[in-house]
Formats: structure tokens, sequence, C-alpha cells
């Protein structure tokens, strides 16, 4: 009698765990400053105040995380607005686009050997850049802005981030297009290594005043339809934990220190250059006032520039702004 009831009470802990662990929301990100809201929401309880059990995991691309949440291993990311529109270019109709969080123009650019002394000095040499990110793009214009062009005057090469730490290290590139922290992490790697262009030079921000390709917020449809109520709660925590970051960087640098893995001064210097995006102020991002024009002028650039779509999306169409909290 008493095994067969340990047994049931096992089978209840179990079926009780499982049920939690299904419940749970996985968050997809990289040790970009841009996702601090999404750590602490998770550090200090945010998330947990509204009942959602929430994990992060480490997914360094943008396009990775578009992938994850497309397929159903995860339901809400931070990601480039690049990845997105080339996912809305294909049709896919897995997600959807609810805000953009912050604004920080000078966190990426092109970080090159002692040697390479100006951007003409990329003639003939190799440059690590992650194809069709945000760093594509600003190293086409930097490039461009010098008489250079990005497909026939450099050797363009393929690389995430966390692979061209060693590969500039041992001078196996000359330069590469990169965002934090990776960017600062370059610098420092090699003595002498220097800056040879930044998002701020482009043509994109003297026209819009934003970076190449500004954070995006990107929930799960399969997950918002099923959970409506449970992705309002999920996405008010996330904003609570905003305006904690926005009104505290230097506390916010001790507590995602653990996920930048920079020091906490260096951190909160970068913090400190963000404009944070409140839930109130979505509605007007989301808008032709706001960061609409300098999303037709990406998508046309990713057609007729990079040669990355084929068709402009309707990228409208995949706006849920009723799901973020209500003012």
């Amino acid at each position: 009698m008493r095994t067969a009831l340990g047994f049931l009470l096992g089978m209840v802990v179990l079926f009780s765990a499982c049920q939690k662990k299904e419940a749970g929301v996985i968050i997809v990100g990289s040790a970009w400053y841009g996702h601090a809201p999404a750590w602490v929401a998770i550090e200090k309880g945010y998330f947990e105040r509204e009942g959602i059990e929430a994990e992060y995991q480490f997914v360094q691309s943008s396009t990775d995380r578009m992938s994850a949440l497309t397929t159903g291993s995860a339901q809400f990311a931070s990601l480039g607005e690049i990845a997105m529109l080339s996912f809305m270019a294909q049709g896919n109709r897995a997600f959807y686009w609810v805000g953009n969080q912050d604004i920080a123009p000078g966190f990426e650019g092109i970080v090159a050997q002692p040697y390479i002394k100006s951007v003409e000095d990329l003639r003939g040499k190799k440059l690590a850049v992650q194809f069709a990110s945000s760093v594509d793009i600003t190293a086409y214009y930097i490039l461009k802005k010098h008489g250079l062009d990005m497909f026939k005057d450099v050797k363009r090469i393929n690389m995430r981030g966390p692979e061209m730490m060693p590969a500039f290290s041992s001078q196996n590139i000359d330069a590469a297009a990169i965002w934090e922290p990776t960017f600062t992490q370059l610098l420092e790697s090699v003595e002498g290594a220097h800056v040879l262009g930044y998002d701020t030079d482009t043509e994109i921000y003297e026209k819009f005043g934003t970076m190449t390709g500004p954070d995006v917020l990107i929930l799960s449809k399969r997950f918002a339809d099923q959970e409506p109520e449970k992705a309002r709660k999920m996405l008010k925590a996330y904003f609570d934990a905003l305006e904690w970051v926005k009104a505290n960087p230097d506390e916010t640098a001790e507590v995602i220190e653990k996920y930048v893995k920079q020091e906490p001064e260096l951190i909160a210097k970068g913090l400190k250059k963000f404009v944070w995006n409140s839930a109130s102020e979505q509605k007007r991002i989301m808008s032709d006032q706001g960061m609409y024009p300098q999303v037709d002028f990406i998508c046309k650039f990713l057609r007729d520039g990079l040669g990355k779509i084929e068709k402009i999306p309707d990228y409208r169409q995949w706006v849920r702004l009723d799901l973020l909290p209500e003012e």
C-alpha cells in the first residue's frame, strides 16, 4: 500500500514539475547590452511577480534567434531588425513584432589591425563581418563613404563575433565589423588596434539618427495566440524592468555583469549612452512618425543593395501592439 501510495505521490510530483517546465518562457539573445531588460527581469524577479518562469539562453546570431522562435524552441527574443525583415521577406508568419526597446548608435563599427591606417588601406584585405546583419550594412556604408565597394575591393569573410576574437588576435583577419561587447574586446586584444568607423558614420545614421539595424522585440506567434494573457504579462514585466534599467544604469551593470562578462564600470558607461523606449512610447515608435521610414530604407537596401531579399515585405502585418502593457 505504501509502495503504491509512494508511487502515486511521485507521479504527481513529476507531473507537477513537467507542468511547471512546460509553462516556462524561453528568451534567446546574445551578450549585447540591449538585452539588459530581460536579464534584469529575471534577476530582480519582475517575471516571477507576473507568474512567469523565464529562462535566458544564449543564441549568438539574430538569424538563429529568429529560427528558435519560428520553430517553437523559444517564445521571446530581442534581435536585429535585419534578420526579422529577412524572415518576413520569406513569408514566415510564425512570429509577431511587438516593439523596439532601445536606440543605441555608436556601439558597432570596424576595428582594424595597427597596420591598417585608414579605410582605404582595407583594399584587398580580409574584413570579417557577419553576413546579413546590421554590421554587414554598416561596413558597406563606411567603405562606400571612402570609395570602396564591399563586394569587389575587400575580401569579405562571414564570421560571428566569438570567432573574430582568435582570428583577430592571430592577425588572420585585417579588420572586423562587429558590435559590443566584442567591439571593445577586439580593441583590447591587440596593441594598437583602432576604430576605422562607427555606424554613426553611415548614411543611415545621417538620415534617421538610428543604428544601422535597431533592436526589435519578437514574440512567437504560437505562444501569443495560445496564451495571450501570459504574453501580455511577460511584456509588462519586461517593460517594468526596462524602466528600472533606464533609471539605474550603475546598478544594472552590477546585475548583468555575469551575462556580458565585462567590468561593471565599462558596462555602466555603455548603458548610459542608451535611449530606452518605454511601453508607452511604442505606438509612436512603431509608426510612420517613428522607425517605419528607416525600415522602408533598409528593406529597399536589402533588396537592391545586398540582394538578400527578392520582395519587400508588408512588415506592418506582423505588428501586434495590442499585446503591449496598457498605458
